[in-house]
């Protein structure tokens, strides 16, 4: 099933708007604001929900996906794969909040700009798995996040995972979204 929102210039202002919020999140923690992403990303989901938003079912679906995925990150972190700048005081494992924005920022994109990839479960995890730990290195390389283990390890566990997230994301968002607004 193919969902289409009616207003290209909004689906536009989606992917935008969820890029010059990560970036925020990149900068204001490599800049020592680390607060500016997560408001930034709060910004961008007001928009979202003022203007393209399904309601409630697509909140829940964002709220999910946001928490499903600090536990991701958190995990990765546990494990010592990755370590974040701007972390939780004496919880260095937790994945900080400006993740967790991200994370939101990135469900919200599932139903509008990246609904193309709705029932392409195999598009869906390649499309992760290759540009999942491009994100990562970016961060690396602006010093708010590190490797721990060798890079060439670090990026093939981040392409399995993202793979698998994307995957599981656009599944997840076909089975919560039905019934919302959607114009088909």
């Amino acid at each position: 099933m193919r969902y289409r929102t009616a207003n290209k210039s909004l689906v536009i202002a989606n992917a935008l708007g969820f890029n010059a919020a990560w970036w925020a999140c990149v900068l204001g923690v490599k800049y020592a604001i680390p607060w500016l992403g997560p408001l930034m990303m709060a910004g961008f989901l007001f928009f979202h929900f003022r203007f393209l938003g399904y309601g409630s079912k697509e909140g829940l679906f964002i709220v999910f996906v946001a928490l499903a995925g600090t536990g991701v990150d958190s995990i990765k972190s546990s494990l010592g794969f990755i370590s974040y700048d701007s972390g939780w005081p004496g919880a260095i494992w937790l994945a900080p909040l400006w993740i967790t924005a991200m994370w939101a920022g990135f469900a919200a994109l599932i139903n509008h700009s990246l609904n193309w990839l709705k029932g392409r479960y195999l598009l869906a995890f390649i499309l992760g798995a290759v540009f999942g730990p491009p994100s990562y290195m970016a961060g690396v390389r602006f010093g708010v996040l590190h490797f721990n283990l060798p890079t060439m390890t670090t990026v093939l566990v981040l392409a399995a995972v993202w793979g698998t997230a994307v995957l599981a994301i656009v599944w997840l968002s076909q089975k919560m979204m039905i019934g919302a607004n959607h114009a088909e």
